[in-house]
């Protein structure tokens, strides 16, 4: 795993500054402390940082083939390198070291950008063709490595992340208005946008070509739920294991240590008990809890770990945890924290840092298999949609909304039955939707906006429709949801640590096998994910398999109304949170009291304001692209004295 970078002036013609590539790699050295390389012919220039995991003396990057006209930069690891390697060898490539990285290089001499679509890996690349003056942009098929541009008046720049785009000196750092509305709604920024005007993600299974002055996209795969398959529910069973079995093997290659995290759900344990059926060796694992234990899993981990006999360690966070690291969270996401869950996902990072380099983990599996309870809800949405909408309108949702504070779920659930879709799948684990976004923007806002953020949502479906809900639910989920979102906060939050994560359930094998199971197999009545946990019934404690979803809940909420209840509310409420003019203050004050005094559960809904707040102060307000130090309050008050002085 590593970090890469790259300026492409097919523009202006200029050479490459040496100071500026070493500036981007700076910015990204987290990445990969263990090496840094850098390429510079004329107007190109590539950087790298290397976390060394596959040929840890021969795999030395930038890269490039027996002639040096064609030179690589790679982020990620390659499954299928060895099966290609052997295909190149035989069509007379010659290799000279043992990494996946020359193999991706001579596989574009044979097969051009088609060679994308053979690598079966997670990545995120750029390739440089000299004799052809192209530069090839690329981002493996699921989207688990990000890769960001950003077209500078014709000359290109790109990195893992984008502070180092922004390590470019004329890249500016201003807000995409429109991508900060979606954030609100949706809690990322769907692709191709960021948070930073005009910056840009490739989407998950595309690549980006620059060539004479054009720049050409392609999808190069996508799957889909159409093409069904009606079989026997003990061979879709036995097929799921088959596939998780194989995925799992697949991506215990490396030439360092290689461990788990393990939350004690279903996933993260059929991980960790398949590795430690393939070694001799007690595997690692890596749990992380809160301090008020309704939300800790850690005793469902331990659980696991005693079951499979791995070598367990764990950690139990705190208020005063999110306190000290939110601004350093906000540095490395590079956009606002989505979620309280990247404080976990970091601090478990770290310790496991100090075992290991690789870390397997669980996420994809809801996507695939129906897990999330929203699933089952939208499933029942078709009985609901019978009744007479008057019934509906007049006697049911308000009957709903009078619940008490202790069913809150039940009455996001019904709010969301009645939206039409796909804003109604989009708003499943929406924040600030309908009635919510049109009080917290200002007019001013509201007139430079699309309110409606399901464009994304509405786009892949016009270009791959499926055949039912819940097919559409789990599509989008897989193509949105995830990488933009969950799998951004495993790549960030794994990298901040220097540690490589990688994902079993979302190879692309078990994805195309997942859709072509039919809708009705994959819910059960009530019961989620019930072919995966059928699968591997016989494998899994029974306390593991029955018991309630629980999802990497952290306890904000008490957070917000003990502890940091000042913090936040300075934060918040301050002057200059107003005076960028985009949210109504007095609506902002009624969400907080509503919350503080228990009346409506709003706390993802004020995480999501601090959070972008703070990434103003992050990334927009300061002079200075620099990590910042210390704990919330100490940043925001060095933050404060800094602008002051300017």
């Amino acid at each position: 795993m590593c970090g890469i970078c790259g300026i492409y002036n097919a523009r202006s013609g200029e050479p490459v500054s040496t100071a500026t590539i070493d500036t981007m790699i700076r910015l990204i050295a987290h990445r990969g402390p263990d090496d840094r390389g850098v390429h510079l012919a004329g107007p190109l220039g590539l950087g790298f940082a290397r976390l060394s995991i596959i040929d840890l003396s021969g795999g030395h990057q930038p890269m490039c083939n027996e002639t040096g006209d064609v030179w690589i930069v790679f982020n990620g690891e390659i499954w299928n390198y060895k099966e290609l390697r052997k295909e190149l060898q035989e069509r007379g490539h010659i290799f000279q070291t043992n990494s996946d990285t020359e193999t991706i290089v001579h596989a574009y001499e044979e097969y051009g950008v088609d060679c994308i679509a053979r690598l079966h890996g997670m990545f995120g690349l750029a390739l440089w063709d000299g004799p052809r003056h192209r530069l090839l942009l690329a981002r493996d098929k699921a989207g688990k490595k990000p890769l960001y541009y950003t077209n500078l008046n014709g000359n290109i720049i790109f990195g893992s992340e984008i502070k180092a785009v922004l390590g470019h000196p004329q890249v500016k750092r201003e807000v995409d208005v429109q991508a900060m509305a979606d954030f609100l709604s949706v809690r990322y920024v769907p692709a191709p946008a960021t948070l930073f005007k005009n910056i840009a993600k490739i989407k998950p299974g595309h690549w980006i070509l620059f060539e004479n002055g054009q720049m050409r996209e392609e999808c190069y795969w996508d799957f889909s739920f159409k093409a069904t398959e009606q079989r026997p529910m003990a061979d879709y069973v036995a097929g799921i294991k088959q596939h998780v079995q194989r995925a799992v093997e697949e991506r215990m290659m490396a030439d360092v240590p290689v461990g788990a995290m393990l939350s004690g759900g279903v996933d993260s344990s059929i991980i960790a008990g398949i590795m430690s059926r393939c070694t001799n060796q007690k595997v690692k694992t890596f749990s992380v809890g809160f301090d008020q234990p309704e939300y800790s899993e850690l005793p469902y981990a331990r659980m696991v770990a005693n079951h499979f006999g791995t070598d367990h360690h764990e950690l139990v966070v705190s208020s005063a945890d999110l306190t000290q690291y939110w601004p350093l969270l906000t540095w490395h996401r590079d956009e606002p924290v989505s979620e309280p869950s990247d404080l976990g996902v970091y601090l478990i990072s770290k310790l496991a840092r100090q075992h290991v380099k690789v870390v397997l983990s669980g996420e994809g599996a809801d996507e695939l298999f129906a897990g999330y309870p929203k699933y089952v809800v939208d499933w029942m949405a078709r009985y609901y949609h019978i009744l007479p909408a008057a019934l509906r309108d007049q006697a049911i949702q308000p009957l709903l909304e009078r619940l008490p504070y202790s069913m809150r779920k039940l009455k996001i659930a019904a709010r969301n039955l009645s939206q039409p879709a796909p804003q109604r799948w989009m708003n499943w684990f929406g924040i600030f939707n309908g009635p919510l976004k049109e009080q917290l923007l200002t007019p001013a806002t509201k007139a430079m906006i699309d309110l409606d953020a399901s464009r994304e949502f509405q786009h892949w479906l016009l270009h791959n429709p499926q055949r039912d809900a819940l097919s559409s639910m789990l599509y989008l989920d897989t193509k949105i949801w995830l990488p933009d979102n969950l799998l951004m906060k495993g790549d960030k939050m794994t990298m901040a640590a220097s540690l490589e994560s990688r994902i079993p359930m979302l190879d692309y094998k078990l994805i195309e096998y997942a859709a072509s199971i039919p809708s009705q197999a994959k819910i059960k009545g009530l019961k989620t994910k019930y072919l995966l946990k059928q699968a591997f019934a016989d494998f899994l404690p029974t306390e593991i398999l029955t018991r309630k979803k629980m999802g990497f809940n952290v306890p904000t909420g008490i957070w917000f109304r003990e502890g940091q209840r000042d913090l936040i509310s300075n934060l918040l409420l301050s002057e200059r949170t107003h005076s960028r003019g985009f949210f109504q203050r007095d609506y902002i004050q009624k969400i907080m009291q509503d919350h503080l005094a228990g009346k409506t559960n709003y706390q993802a809904q004020i995480f999501t304001l601090a959070s972008l707040e703070l990434w103003f102060r992050v990334f927009i307000d300061t002079p200075t692209l620099e990590m910042p130090q210390g704990s919330m309050e100490t940043f925001l008050a060095e933050e404060q004295a800094i602008v002051s002085a300017h």
